[in-house]
């Protein structure tokens, strides 16, 4: 957590020691549109062991020149001015050098918006026109777009992020370099992309940045989803992100291998698009073997793609009176079934306690033990 008034006195405590700091980045662009701070970075030409002299540090970017400052159970990322050297992997400079000048640092940084800077004094400085953009609510690289975009392909998903924050148009020369240099998105953690693609759908204007991934053709560039995101983009409200994946990958009828999901969300996302591919009603025996929260998904899927009413209050009271919701709620335990036929245990327990199973399920078989001892004995008879 950072405010504004301790990021001043780390300001101020620098500028006591003979350094220049300044506040930089997204913060001075949400102070300046009066939007709330979330985690302030300082720029600063002293060197990272000078800053360690100053203040409680933790080195979390030496090789970048950044450590995070402690202060009052609060945390800044404190930088050194610096100028990148050569980028070989899309993503991070091979080496930085530390530079004489802040000017030539917010040179290096990715949009105008986020290139201004705040002195302790709320004096803000600009060297890239990142007050006129805000003001014209543009997003624009600073410099040329082809060598940031070469930099840190990245840069082309945060551009729509930012756009679905902040609602803010994408500079005509940003927007053609995006549509040519897309393919540099394949260069990129899918980790990473799948941070961005989660923020794009939080924001306020989501619908605006989805706009902009058709149209630049990006969401081609984006494993499974671009179907997904080409129907979205034509409802009025955009669904929430669970309810978004297992869109597109049952548009996409498969749930591509690249995603770093959990194993709990793959399951999740391939379970409810199958549902959703195979069903459009949701019987008893289907709401007890996949549960309510995978049949609600698959429901709200098929409704979304006009398959279906939404049987949303339904579904949730036919689960809600499901004889039993599990087979261990059946009144007839595998020991017992042991113990009353007098065989061996084997795989006829399990086949047995299934059709046990669909048979309560499906209201045929009171879950009472006597009844279920009676079937039992009637089943196995002669086997």
């Amino acid at each position: 957590m950072s405010t504004l008034k301790g990021a001043k006195w780390v300001l101020n405590d620098l500028k006591k020691n003979g350094y220049e700091a300044f506040i930089v980045g997204g913060a001075v662009r949400d102070y300046l549109l009066k939007e709330p701070l979330n985690d302030i970075d300082i720029t600063t030409n002293a060197k990272p062991h000078q800053v360690s002299k100053i203040f409680k540090t933790k080195p979390t970017g030496l090789k970048y020149g950044t450590v995070t400052v402690f202060m009052n159970n609060e945390t800044y990322e404190v930088t050194t001015y610096r100028i990148d050297g050569e980028y070989s992997d899309s993503r991070h400079p091979e080496y930085v050098t530390f530079s004489e000048t802040v000017e030539e640092d917010v040179k290096r940084r990715d949009f105008t918006i986020n290139g201004l800077l705040m002195t302790a004094s709320n004096e803000i400085i600009d060297y890239v026109d990142g007050k006129e953009d805000l003001k014209n609510k543009i997003i624009r690289t600073i410099g040329n777009p082809i060598d940031r975009f070469n930099e840190d392909a990245l840069r082309i998903l945060r551009a729509f992020y930012f756009q679905s924050k902040l609602g803010f148009q994408i500079d005509k020369d940003t927007r053609d370099a995006i549509s040519q240099m897309k393919y540099k998105l394949k260069d990129i953690a899918m980790e990473r992309i799948f941070n961005e693609i989660i923020k794009i759908f939080k924001g306020k204007y989501v619908k605006r940045a989805l706009h902009s991934l058709i149209t630049t053709g990006v969401h081609h560039e984006l494993p499974g989803l671009s179907k997904g995101i080409e129907f979205v983009n034509q409802m009025e409200d955009i669904p929430f992100i669970d309810a978004f994946f297992t869109l597109a990958f049952t548009l996409n009828q498969s749930v591509p291998k690249e995603w770093p999901f959990s194993n709990k969300h793959r399951h999740k996302y391939e379970t409810a698009s199958k549902l959703a591919l195979a069903h459009d009603q949701f019987d008893a025996y289907t709401l007890y073997t996949y549960g309510l929260e995978l049949c609600l998904l698959a429901n709200k899927v098929n409704y979304m793609l006009g398959k279906s009413k939404n049987q949303k209050n339904k579904i949730e009271n036919d689960f809600e009176n499901l004889p039993i919701q599990s087979d261990l709620d059946l009144k007839l335990r595998a020991t017992d079934m042991i113990k009353l036929t007098g065989k061996k245990a084997g795989a006829w327990v399990k086949q047995l306690q299934t059709e046990m199973v669909i048979e309560v399920i499906n209201r045929r078989l009171e879950n009472k033990k006597e009844t279920l001892e009676a079937y039992a004995l009637e089943r196995m008879k002669g086997v």
